[in-house]
Order: structure tokens, then C-alpha cells, then sequence
């Protein structure tokens, strides 16, 4: 039972911490004092560090507990696990997405360089959004817990925080202009 519980815990827990780097991740853009961008970049990078972290700690109890069905096989080929193949497939993906990402990250210093390059690794670090909406299909379809209201309520706030952040982020990226004047 204590797995089982540890799985639960550390599922929701990555999604949350995810859900954090990646809101910040699209706030991290915003115009104003380096020094906030500056702490803003640094919370974004240790909530992704301490989401893959508490990721792993997900997939290992999954796989340590026997009810679960899920194997190791399971775990690391979409679609191939014996428990919902489909939810756990868009589990398996989001893990790979968020670590293909987490690499990137770690590359930018050497892919700033260039404008081609700087391009294209905002493009490909963009992929944490597709990671997180699978991450949170995912968790939503597999997770045992998904009918419960303070789960639910976490689900609707994760959504919530990312799509906001997001709407900032198009809204400084698309100024309005009002009565002939730039906002």
C-alpha cells in the first residue's frame, strides 16, 4: 500500500512542480528588471530539476508495485503496458519530452551562439508544452485518484496557471495598439 500511496503522491507532485517550470518557463520572457528574470529563469530551472527528480521516484514505485501492471516494458514503450496502455503511453511520452527538454536547457549556453541556433532551440524547448499537456492527460486517464475533487482541483489549477502564463506571455509578444498608441 505504501508504493502504491508513493506513486500517487510523487505523480501529482512531478505534475505540479512541472506545471510551475513551465508557467514560469513562458513568464520567463517578460520584460522588466534582469534581476527578476534572473530569479524568475533560476525558479524555473530547479522546479523542472525537482520535477524530473520526483518523476523518477513516480516510474520507480509504478514499477515496484505489482498491482500497477505497468512493467518495465511498460514504462518505457508507449503503448505496450498492461494497465491502460494508452494513458501510460502519454506518461512515457511526456517523461521523454521533458528530458529531451531538460537537455536542451542544459545545451543553451552553447546553442546561443547563433541566431539559427537560438531559434531553433527556443523551438525545441517549446516541446515542454506538449510534454506537460501529456504529462496532464496522462495523470487525468491513468491516475486512480482523477475522481476526486481535490485532485480534480489540482488538475483545474495546473490548467489554469500554464494557460495564464501563457496569455501573458502572447500578450507582450502581440502588443495592442489603442487609439493609435502602443501599450
Amino acid at each position: 500500500m505504501t508504493v502504491w500511496l508513493t506513486a500517487r503522491g510523487a505523480g501529482l507532485s512531478a505534475l505540479i512542480l512541472l506545471t510551475i517550470s513551465t508557467a514560469l518557463g513562458a513568464l520567463v520572457s517578460q520584460r522588466g528588471p534582469a534581476a527578476r528574470r534572473y530569479v524568475v529563469q533560476y525558479v524555473h530551472r530547479v522546479c523542472a530539476g525537482l520535477g524530473l527528480g520526483v518523476l523518477v521516484l513516480h516510474i520507480g514505485t509504478v514499477l515496484a508495485d505489482s498491482y500497477a501492471n505497468v512493467g518495465v516494458s511498460g514504462a518505457l514503450v508507449p503503448f505496450t503496458a498492461g494497465y491502460r496502455a494508452t494513458a501510460v503511453a502519454l506518461g512515457t511520452i511526456a517523461a521523454y519530452l521533458f528530458v529531451g527538454v531538460a537537455v536542451l536547457g542544459l545545451a543553451r549556453g552553447r546553442m546561443a551562439g547563433s541566431v539559427r541556433a537560438t531559434k531553433a532551440w527556443r523551438g525545441l524547448h517549446a516541446l515542454a508544452y506538449a510534454g506537460w499537456a501529456a504529462a496532464l492527460v496522462h495523470g487525468f486517464a491513468a491516475g486512480t485518484d482523477s475522481a476526486v475533487g481535490w485532485v480534480r482541483a489540482i488538475y483545474v489549477t495546473c490548467i489554469a496557471g500554464v494557460i495564464g502564463a501563457l496569455a501573458v506571455r502572447l500578450a507582450q509578444l502581440n502588443p495592442v495598439r489603442t487609439q493609435g498608441v502602443l501599450k
